[in-house]
């Protein structure tokens, strides 16, 4: 065991390496109807018609996201069709689900990507056709958008190792104890988890003790939280000197933190990210020394589409890339105010 390398190339090179690894593979025709969901039909009522797609639509998380969306549909006068998929597994079906919104007479299409081929593609299309495209909670390597709105991972990333580290010395680790770190992600071609894991690793190279590391084997879910579950399994099992788990996004978060109350691990220092069910429960548990960084996606999709009406009225939008924040909970300011407007209560 120990330290990864701090630069970003050797993130990149890991991430390549890991390129052709899938879960399993079933033919579109076959998954279809439990991996996405089909937009209502379009209505003629002369307001704008705006798509937006998600890569999930269960989780707490997104369903917050489209709320922000469907407020802001509402205030702009604008008629709001919801679709995605179940989860981030099937990227190729977001693709299919921006070409339907084009087919179908989008006028402006918002959509969380995927950096694969397809949904590249899929963007360029809709882009060729004049269609504003504004991106949510993700970006992709290439300009082929209007706008975004997402949260700085990179800073996400980096406030996750500072939590991650702060725990551990709550917990009386000593800075000259051996221990390890497990981290869990979710979809490898993501640019978000890339950045995401780039900052985590900066700020943990920089101020982790030399005897604290992280393991080489980061496990990758395709956002599947019962596969982040038993991953965390694997890490318990694994290795005697585990101290902690840090999960970089949703679903690595809620299959994290149940395995990590199943097993009733108190002495692992658990940092994930947003505010799921299971995330909440465990910070509120006085056993467990646990962190997560919430994004505030509910301003995501509220201002996308405050976005795609401002662009489809003949306006520009002055900034490309639009830092929407994130903010650390714990059971330090669980309860306060602040934290719970921002996560909606």
């Amino acid at each position: 065991m120990k330290k990864l390398g701090a630069s970003l190339v050797v993130i990149l090179l890991f991430f390549s390496l890991l390129a052709g690894v899938r879960t399993g593979s079933v033919q579109p025709e076959h998954r279809k109807l439990r991996t996405y969901q089909m937009f209502s039909e379009r209505q003629d009522n002369g307001r704008p018609n705006i798509y937006l797609i998600t890569k999930g639509y269960a989780s707490n998380y997104w369903t917050r996201l489209r709320s922000g969306a469907v407020n802001a549909a509402q205030e702009e006068d604008c008629n709001i069709y919801l679709g995605g998929t179940q989860s981030e597994e099937h990227p190729e079906l977001l693709a299919y689900l921006m070409t339907e919104a084009l087919k179908a007479g989008a006028d402006a299409i918002i959509v969380s990507p995927t950096n694969v081929p397809e949904v590249v593609d899929a963007a360029q299309k809709v882009q060729d056709a004049g269609v504003p495209l504004i991106f949510v909670d993700t970006i992709l390597n290439e300009h082929v958008f209007d706008v975004c709105y997402e949260t700085d991972n990179m800073q996400a990333g980096r406030l996750a190792a500072r939590e991650l580290i702060s725990l551990l010395h709550k917990q009386g680790r000593s800075e000259t104890e051996r221990l390890s770190v497990g981290v869990g992600i979710g979809m490898m071609e993501s640019q978000t988890i890339l950045e995401r894991l780039a900052g985590f690793q900066e700020y943990w190279s920089a101020n982790a003790p030399e005897t604290w590391s992280v393991l080489e084997d980061i496990k990758c879910n395709q956002g599947d939280a019962d596969i982040a579950q038993a991953q965390s399994y694997d890490f318990m099992k694994e290795n005697r000197d585990l101290a902690g788990l840090v999960a970089l996004n949703n679903g690595s978060s809620i299959g994290t933190a149940r395995a990590v109350k199943n097993m009733g691990r108190t002495d692992l220092a658990v940092v994930g990210f947003d505010y799921s069910d299971e995330m909440q429960a465990l910070i509120r548990d006085e056993s467990y020394h646990v962190s997560s960084i919430v994004q505030r996606q509910y301003d995501m999709g509220y201002e996308s589409v405050k976005a795609a009406k401002q662009l489809l009225s003949g306006y520009t939008v002055p900034y490309k890339y639009i830092d929407t924040g994130v903010q650390q909970i714990n059971a330090d300011n669980i309860d306060s105010p602040y934290i719970q407007n921002v996560v909606g209560h």
